[in-house]
């Protein structure tokens, strides 16, 4: 089967969680230019690091499932990158206003990114106690 396949008779919570992460994500594009006295200018940097994470786990993750398999080492596509960016996201909080549409987007992003990496590590270790079969 492929990834895709694998996630299509994942159960629906999954399958849910799965679809938040890649809507959350992709609203970095909003962000990546925005309107300022009068001119266009770029965006947030925080908004072309989030991007950038995209891409890298975009094709960080086919790869990945191409060599092992749907297993719970698949949690190996976030956690090198979304580590860091976790880290640089909570470092950059104090510079966007929590009521700002960013500063809230920030935070919702960093919150899903915690979470996921959660469920990321828990998989990973779990991989490598014994759980090695297709999840």
């Amino acid at each position: 089967m492929s990834f895709q396949e694998h996630i299509a008779h994942a159960p629906l919570w999954l399958q849910a969680w799965l679809t938040w992460l890649v809507v959350v994500n992709l609203a970095a594009v909003l962000f990546l230019i925005r309107w300022h006295d009068g001119k266009l200018r770029l965006g947030h940097i925080e908004a072309f690091a989030i991007a950038a994470s995209m891409i890298a786990i975009a094709f960080l993750m086919p790869w990945l499932f191409h060599q092992v398999g749907y297993v719970r080492l698949l949690g190996l596509g976030h956690i090198p990158i979304w580590t860091p960016l976790a880290i640089y996201l909570w470092t950059r909080l104090s510079h966007h206003r929590a009521n700002s549409l960013f500063g809230m987007y920030l935070r919702l992003l960093l919150v899903t990114i915690l979470i996921s990496l959660a469920f990321d590590y828990t998989d990973v270790a779990r991989y490598f106690m014994g759980e090695q079969g297709t999840m």
